[in-house]
C-alpha cells in the first residue's frame, strides 16, 4: 500500500505541473500575436493603442436684443490638434441660432456676403449670408431655440484655418463669427 501511495503522489504532481505549464502566459510563435499558449485569447483592446479621444470645443451662440442688437459666437478653445472634434453649441441668445463649420483661409471676419436665401445661394444684391461651398460641418435643422444645445463631432478634421458662423440672414454681420485653428 506504501507503494501504490508514493506512485499516486507522483502522478498528481506531474499533473499539476502540465496544467500549470497550459496556463502560462508566455506568446505562441505559431498561433499568432493575439493567442496565448493554449488557445487563450488576449482582448484587442490590451494588444493596440487605444484610439484618441475627440477634441471638444465649446462653441456659445449668444444676442443682446435678438436681431436688432450685436451678436457673438464664441469658442473655447479655439484652436484643436488634428483629428476628431465634437463641438458642443450653445444658444444663451434670444432667438435661433445655427453654427457651420467652414475650411477657409480667408479671415473669420473677411468673407464675403455675397449670398442669400435657404440654401445660401449667390445674389448680386442684397446679400445677408456667406458661402457654405466650404461647409464641412454644422448644427444642422431645426435652428437652436434659446437656451437649445446641440453637439456634433467632425471625424478627422484636417490641419488648417476654419471659421465658424452663425449663416442666419444677417447674423454673420452682426457679429457671429469666429476662427479656428486646428494644428
Amino acid at each position: 500500500m506504501r507503494r501504490s501511495l508514493v506512485i499516486g503522489v507522483g502522478v498528481v504532481a506531474l499533473g499539476a505541473s502540465g496544467l500549470l505549464s497550459a496556463c502560462a502566459s508566455t506568446p505562441s510563435s505559431t498561433s499568432g500575436g493575439n493567442t496565448l499558449e493554449g488557445g487563450v485569447k488576449i482582448p484587442t483592446a490590451l494588444t493596440t493603442p487605444a484610439t484618441k479621444p475627440a477634441t471638444t470645443v465649446h462653441v456659445t451662440l449668444s444676442d443682446v436684443r435678438g436681431a436688432a442688437g450685436p451678436m457673438s459666437l464664441t469658442l473655447s478653445p479655439n484652436t484643436a490638434p488634428a483629428g476628431d472634434v465634437t463641438f458642443v453649441v450653445n444658444n444663451t441668445g434670444t432667438i435661433e441660432h445655427e453654427a457651420v463649420v467652414l475650411k477657409t483661409n480667408t479671415a473669420f471676419d473677411k468673407l464675403p456676403v455675397t449670398y442669400a436665401g435657404d440654401p445660401p445661394a449667390p445674389v448680386k444684391t442684397g446679400g445677408d449670408k456667406v458661402s457654405e461651398d466650404t461647409n464641412i460641418g454644422e448644427t444642422g435643422d431645426p435652428n437652436l431655440k434659446p437656451g437649445d444645445t446641440r453637439t456634433f463631432t467632425i471625424k478627422n478634421m484636417t490641419a488648417g484655418n476654419y471659421v465658424l458662423v452663425c449663416n442666419l440672414a444677417g447674423h454673420y454681420t452682426h457679429g457671429m463669427r469666429a476662427a479656428l485653428t486646428i494644428g
